[in-house]
């Protein structure tokens, strides 16, 4: 089985879903990609620290920009926001069946999760808590429906 994950950029949120998934799933081959993607960019330390407190040791990480065979591979493809979602579904009706919201899979309501980035202290550590209860949630269905 493969996972994808996908936001904006490929530093942040589908990243930590991406090493989360990664930690808790071994057995499956897990991966991220952005949608407008900024090869400069690096992962954050913030972003870096949380993985940390995680227990998830950070090798390295270049922002990947999505492109069509990503789809074609991945078995589950998640979504970080409806605004992705849509983009997708309209351009790769083909992959309907696989491409999720994460938050709909993994809780049942079509909600977007919002991005930490710009966010600092307590607020990005709420979010980023957040984020990784919804793949603990997303796993669960996994291992349930999928494995």
């Amino acid at each position: 089985m493969k996972i994808l994950f996908i936001c904006h950029a490929n530093i942040c949120r589908s990243f930590m879903a991406q090493e989360l998934t990664k930690k808790w799933l071994p057995e499956v081959e897990v991966f991220s990609r952005g949608l407008y993607v900024d090869p400069s960019l690096q992962v954050p330390e913030k972003i870096i620290r949380f993985l940390a407190a995680c227990e998830i040791a950070f090798t390295s990480h270049a922002p990947t920009q999505l492109m069509p065979k990503d789809l074609q591979e991945a078995d589950l493809i998640f979504c970080m926001e409806t605004e992705h979602q849509d983009k997708l579904l309209d351009r790769y009706a083909q992959y309907t069946n696989k491409i999720w919201l994460l938050y709909e899979f993994a809780l049942g309501k079509k909600k977007t999760i919002d991005d930490p980035i710009n966010l600092t202290g307590r607020a990005f550590e709420k979010r980023a808590s957040e984020l990784k209860k919804i793949v603990a949630q997303a796993i669960k269905r996994i291992q349930k429906d999928f494995l």
